[in-house]
Parts: structure tokens; C-alpha cells; sequence
């Protein structure tokens, strides 16, 4: 099943932003820097957002099992000890719902 689906973390995302809503599914694609996932989450609204992985959040979906409610939070930049400017987000998640 395809879903059509609205980007949330793009490039205008402010600190503080949530989403929240259902984990349906991770999708696998090819992306500018090789193959990156992006995480469809349906919102109580039963709008489809996509959320294209970073480190921050590839590292913690890893743990959250699809079905599971979960709370996204963006909580801004922070530069890595590298130099590299990477966004930070905090994930949330109840598999009982």
C-alpha cells in the first residue's frame, strides 16, 4: 500500500515541534547520500506524515515496533564533536494503544 504523505521534519521544522499518532510503517528508499528510511506516522486527524530518518531518529526507532503510538519531538540543532551540524529529536512511544 502506498500512502500519499506531507514531509514534517523539513528544513522549515521549528525547535519544539511534536508529532504524534500511530507508527505505521518504515519505508526504504533511495536517497541523495544512499539508502535512508523514512517513517509513516497517521495522526489522530488520519493524515499521513512522512519523517525522513536522521541519526537522532534512527537510533531510536530501532526499538519502537510498528502500531505503536509514539511522540516526536524536534528538539533542534546541535553540532556533533566533528563539527557537523545534525538535527536532534526525542521519541516516544506506547506499543499497549
Amino acid at each position: 500500500i502506498e500512502y500519499s504523505t506531507v514531509t514534517w521534519n523539513n528544513k522549515d521544522l521549528q525547535a519544539g515541534s511534536t508529532l504524534e499518532g500511530k507508527f505505521i510503517k518504515t519505508e526504504v528508499f533511495d536517497g541523495e547520500n544512499g539508502e535512508t528510511e523514512k517513517y509513516i506516522i497517521e495522526t489522530p486527524a488520519g493524515e499521513k506524515m512522512g519523517v525522513y530518518a536522521t541519526i537522532s531518529l534512527l537510533n531510536q526507532f530501532r526499538n519502537v515496533p510498528e502500531g505503536a503510538y509514539v511522540w516526536i519531538t524536534y528538539k533542534g540543532k546541535e553540532t556533533t564533536k566533528k563539527g557537523r551540524e545534525v538535527k536532534v529529536y526525542l521519541v516516544e512511544y506506547d506499543d499497549e494503544v
